[in-house]
This record gives C-alpha cells, sequence and structure tokens, in this order.
C-alpha cells in the first residue's frame, strides 16, 4: 500500500510540474515498432484531462496497448484510451532491460557545443583536455560541496561555469553580479562559495550581463530545474551533488566514447 501511495505522489508531483508548459503534441513510432498506429484518442483526452501538459511524443512501447509519453524530459505511461497514466520503471524481465532508464538517459542529452561557452566562466585543471560545464548557484548549499569537495579531486578537465541563482535564494541573483563584477570571477566564486568569503564592494557593470545569456542557456537549452547542474561533452545532463569518484568515471566513460565515435 505505501509503494501505491508513493507512486500518487510521484504522479502528482511530475504533472504539477508538466502543467505549467503549453500544449505541442508530436506523434512519432519507433523504429521497432513503425508499423503501429497511435491511437488519436490519447492525445485527445490527454489534451481535455491535462489542457497544459506538454507533449512531445506519444510512441509505442514494448507491451501491447501501453504507450510511452514524452514531456520534456520526463517520462511517463498511459493506455490506448490517454485515460489513464501511470509512471514508474518499465523493465524486461527477461533481458533486465529498463527502458524507462534508457530512454530518460537519451531525453536528457543536449548538443554541447551549443552552450554559449564564451559567457561561461573557465577553470582548467591539470591539461584541461577533458571538458565539462556546471550550472551553478553560489548560495546554493549543494553547489558550495561541489565546489568544495568534489571538484578540487578532479583532474585534467576544464570546467565552464554558468550562473544560475535560483528563486529560492533571494541574495543568489545579486552575488551572481558581484562575482561577475569582481576583477577575477573565478576566484572571486570560489572565494564565496567554499571559504565564505563576502564581497563588500559591489559596482554594477557591463560583465553582469552575462548573467542573462547564462540564465538563458540554462532555462531554453539544458532546462535546468536544480542545482548544482552538470553536462558532459556527450551531452548527458547530470543533476545534483556527485562524490568526485563518480563524476571522473562519468569523465572517462565520456572521453571513452568519443573515442570510439571518432574512429
Amino acid at each position: 500500500m505505501s509503494d501505491y501511495i508513493s507512486g500518487i505522489y510521484q504522479m502528482r508531483s511530475f504533472l504539477s510540474n508538466v502543467l505549467l508548459c503549453g500544449l505541442m503534441v508530436t506523434l512519432v513510432a519507433k523504429s521497432f515498432a513503425a508499423d503501429v498506429t497511435i491511437p488519436p484518442t490519447i492525445a485527445k483526452n490527454l489534451q481535455s484531462n491535462l489542457p497544459s501538459l506538454t507533449i512531445d511524443r506519444i510512441i509505442p512501447t514494448q507491451v501491447p496497448g501501453v504507450y510511452e509519453v514524452d514531456s520534456g524530459r520526463k517520462v511517463f505511461y498511459v493506455d490506448s484510451t490517454g485515460n489513464y497514466a501511470f509512471v514508474g520503471n518499465l523493465l524486461d524481465l527477461t533481458t533486465k532491460t529498463n527502458y524507462t532508464e534508457a530512454r530518460t538517459e537519451a531525453l536528457n542529452r543536449i548538443d554541447f557545443n551549443k552552450l554559449p561557452l564564451n559567457v561561461a566562466m573557465r577553470k582548467t585543471i591539470g591539461n584541461g583536455q577533458n571538458k565539462i560545464a556546471v550550472f551553478t548557484d553560489p548560495d546554493c548549499p549543494f553547489c558550495k560541496r561541489l565546489e568544495g569537495e568534489t571538484i578540487p579531486k578532479l583532474k585534467n578537465v576544464t570546467i565552464y561555469y554558468f550562473l544560475y541563482p535560483l528563486p529560492i535564494h533571494p541574495d543568489a541573483v545579486n552575488d551572481s553580479k558581484r562575482i561577475l563584477c569582481s576583477e577575477n570571477p573565478e576566484s572571486a566564486m570560489f572565494a564565496m562559495m567554499v571559504k565564505g568569503s563576502t564581497i563588500t564592494k559591489y559596482n554594477s557593470c557591463e560583465n553582469a550581463g552575462r548573467l542573462t545569456k547564462m540564465q538563458d542557456a540554462a532555462n531554453n537549452l539544458v532546462q535546468v530545474t536544480g542545482t548544482p547542474t552538470i553536462v558532459l561533452p556527450n551531452g548527458k545532463i547530470v543533476s545534483g551533488l556527485i562524490p568526485a569518484d563518480y563524476l571522473t568515471k562519468l569523465i572517462d566513460d565520456n572521453s571513452l566514447e568519443s573515442a570510439v565515435t571518432k574512429k
């Protein structure tokens, strides 16, 4: 019963988030089921029941009568009527394949080269041969831990920082501008987030305009929902505080993937 209740709350939470968006429907079929027709009642009833839901795709799953709905970077499932929906993982017990996990990972990728790296702050560790982008809030506790605990343990990486002040931190916008208007923004960010330093002298500067471009990238390209958010060169998006060994593995795996792709 507790799992059932938990599932209800998960669905409520998910739908409450996507209801903030407008409706856009594109119906496509997966290659493995190209001959499957998507029942038009699915989109119709979803639109009727959830008029503000953003639907990017409706595609058939490996389970007859069950369809996947992609909304932004979220995935949920419906029946052929579109009146019944459920969230959770779609598992193939014979092959031990988690289709939901694979699909979600595919959706959580962007084109790294489209990031406006020219407006980001940059830190080079070692030879800097690998690269990642970090969306951070100077007043975010987990961002501070990432900067103080995880980042110092990385090797040979170039980090592009995008400041993304969250509304729940009332001073974050001004703190971000203070950082950008400092003589050395990268050092100022480290001092503020890790050492707890305060920038007392602050005059608005032209450099503060970079914050708007950073926020645009976070909102429109990466669709950041929380900080810290990390983007790998292969476009994979990872959110939350990550231990150094795990982030190192992600970076190494990305390098291997890139090497294979180039061959």
